[in-house]
């Protein structure tokens, strides 16, 4: 069944209207769904529904719901801080990162980082890189979209981490525990943190602020990983040890 995203769907309602011109026009005009059909709209409440199409109206697309799932999991939220990489593959890293299940993203400002989202161009950033984020979770059937968050420095993210959470920070500076046997060891935690930096690395000077933070030095293997991959292998070492 073909899913389409409509952040404040409610779903106590039997029927509701929706107002978003892209998922209007591939509803209509893409797939050229008509009245009668049944799609499944999910929302920003872990909540999914599947609904009939009633009608096309100057006011948005007019359903009518027949049935309702809460979406729920019992594995630790997932944040990743990833200082973005050049070009466009910070929205590559959002894609395939929502696929594999993260809830928020952060933007990571470090100083050896070479792409900075200033206020107004993270500002004019935000509602691509929350489009990425919004298909990658419509086709991987995800039940939420992650939040992206603007750009936030270093010094700033250690200060929100989770007391109770475990905090994850890769680096080159010869850390022994590989990932995996971290996370294998850990339990009880209810978020967990992934740092990734720049090409370049973090500096000592920030891998001292991150231990003294609470984070726990980590090492990614033996060979250098570019950003992207780097991101995506921590992520999928965090899924995978922790699961669902």
């Amino acid at each position: 069944m073909h899913r389409f995203y409509c952040a404040n769907a409610d779903f106590l309602k039997k029927y509701f209207t929706i107002t978003d011109s892209d998922e209007i026009h591939h509803i209509k005009d893409v797939l050229r769904f008509k009245k009668g059909a049944v799609i499944q709209i999910f929302n920003s409440q872990n909540q999914a529904a599947d609904v009939v199409i009633e009608s096309f109206s100057q006011q948005g697309l007019n359903v009518s719901v027949l049935s309702v799932r809460q979406m729920s999991f019992s594995r630790p939220k997932i944040t990743l801080a990833c200082a973005p990489p050049k070009k466009d593959k910070f929205e590559w890293i959002i894609e395939k990162c929502t696929e594999l299940g993260v809830d928020e993203i952060i933007p990571l400002k470090t100083k050896r980082g070479q792409v900075v989202f200033s206020t107004e161009k993270m500002a004019s950033k935000l509602p691509r890189f929350e489009k990425v984020a919004v298909n990658a979770a419509k086709q991987s059937k995800r039940a939420a979209v992650p939040i992206i968050h603007p750009m936030t420095d270093l010094t700033g993210v250690l200060k929100s981490l989770d007391p109770q959470g475990l905090h994850l920070f890769p680096s080159l500076n010869g850390h022994p525990q590989h990932i995996k046997e971290v996370v294998r060891k850990a339990s009880g935690h209810q978020s967990v943190t992934v740092f990734i930096g720049p090409e370049g690395d973090f500096t000592i000077d920030e891998v001292h602020r991150a231990l003294d933070a609470g984070c726990v030095p980590v090492s990614l293997g033996n060979t250098v990983l570019k950003v992207e991959t780097a991101a995506i292998a921590a992520v999928s070492f965090v899924r995978l040890m922790l699961g669902d």
